[in-house]
């Protein structure tokens, strides 16, 4: 599977939980995962101080429930995919739920990962603030 196959797998594996199955076996045994808010003061490889950092591979699991049960992710779309060398830049938006039944609020997310091989190492997460319903 090439890496933005597997960069889609990814990105699916939020959205829907049955997809982390399929994307474990391309998860690193110490891959990092950094979620924050996009901030426009932070560049490159720095996070803001409350990013929220996972580590190792049962990760995804938990960053999936985190979007779900947190996050109140109901449903996304995937807008892009960039390939750079060992880098993969994905690009997409996400409908939360919000405090009002049938209600959702609309963001963007985009992800950096970082590959050895076909095995996701290391991955920071960015979703714009603030969310607007």
């Amino acid at each position: 599977m090439e890496r933005v196959e597997i960069a889609e797998l990814f990105y699916n594996a939020f959205i829907n939980l049955n997809d982390l199955e399929k994307l474990a076996r391309f998860l690193s045994a110490r891959v990092q995962l950094t979620l924050s808010a996009a901030d426009p003061h932070t560049a490159g490889e720095e996070s803001p101080p409350n990013a929220i950092k996972f580590y190792g591979k049962e990760v995804c699991r938990q960053l999936a429930l985190y979007f779900h049960e947190k996050l109140k992710v109901l449903s996304g779309d995937l807008t892009g995919c960039i390939s750079h060398h060992h880098l993969v830049f994905v690009f997409g938006t996400l409908r939360l739920g919000g405090p009002v039944p049938d209600k959702f609020a609309e963001t963007d997310i985009a992800a950096r990962l970082t590959f050895h091989g076909s095995k996701i190492i290391k991955g920071q997460i960015r979703i714009s603030w603030p969310l607007v319903f």
